[in-house]
């Protein structure tokens, strides 16, 4: 178990265990699918202080939703100069209008979706424990220094804890974003050492994905 903390390097105070998802985005004529594999377990650690200012960001949604206003800030201010360059200089022409408005929408959808997000994850952590509430500001400094892509694979992670020990394949499927097969594959993998048999599937809830 690695004893520095992922971010700062200093000393760590709670240690974090995560299995790696990784997932291939494929293309083909018929759309877009996915492919996913399990990797690694991987063992990595945080200090308190980064985890305390970590809850603290999560508190404040416009600070925590920064880097996304910014970007959709963009967005709609580059809407904005579409729009007045197509009605000044281009006589409104309706292609470049219709762009510009398109890109003040993106923006606007952007932004809003942004504050509400950070504004929701505010409000669940107000409703835990302080020490449920410290465990998950924990885990966001995981997996916000954690790699991210492994040469065309993304790379997600399935907390190895209580709580995730106590939840069904179905579960894991709908909150790590998991293909069916991949969700029984985790659950086997988490349960390895401490179950006798693996959970039996259950086809009527697990149809496979298509995307």
């Amino acid at each position: 178990m690695g004893d520095k903390c992922i971010r700062c390097g200093g000393p760590a105070d709670h240690p974090v265990r995560a299995l790696e998802v990784r997932t291939l985005h494929v293309r083909g004529l018929s759309g877009e699918s996915r492919v996913q594999a399990l990797g690694d377990e991987m063992s990595s650690a945080v200090c308190d202080c980064c985890a305390r200012e970590q809850l603290a960001l999560a508190l404040d949604p416009v600070r925590a939703a920064k880097k996304q206003l910014v970007s959709f800030g963009a967005v709609f201010a580059a809407g904005l100069l579409i729009v007045a360059a197509a009605f000044l200089f281009l006589k409104g022409k309706k292609l470049f209008v219709l762009l510009g408005l398109a890109a003040l929408a993106c923006g606007v959808l952007g932004i809003v979706d942004a504050l509400q997000k950070a504004r929701k994850k505010r409000n669940d952590i107000r409703n835990m424990p302080e020490t449920e509430a410290l465990e998950e500001a924990v885990w966001d400094v995981f997996t916000a220094e954690a790699p991210k892509k492994e040469n065309e694979n993304d790379l997600t992670y399935i907390p190895i804890n209580e709580q995730t020990l106590r939840r069904k394949n179905g579960d894991l499927m709908i909150l790590y974003h998991l293909l069916p097969e991949i969700a029984v594959q985790a659950w086997n993998r988490l349960h390895g050492k401490t179950a006798d048999k693996a959970e039996p599937q259950r086809p009527e809830n697990q149809n496979p994905e298509t995307i």
